[in-house]
């Protein structure tokens, strides 16, 4: 499986961020493949 997960929080080490890590740590240990992006790192 192929997931590309999306962190919508401007605040890097919070929450959601924790919370998308943690998440991200079971799709590895699930032999899954996975790419983060943070919006706050892109210019649009």
């Amino acid at each position: 499986m192929r997931i590309i997960a999306i962190m919508g929080s401007p605040r890097k080490g919070g929450n959601t961020d924790l919370l998308l890590d943690a998440f991200l740590r079971g799709v590895k240990d699930g032999g899954g493949e996975f790419e983060k992006v943070s919006i706050s790192d892109l210019n649009i």
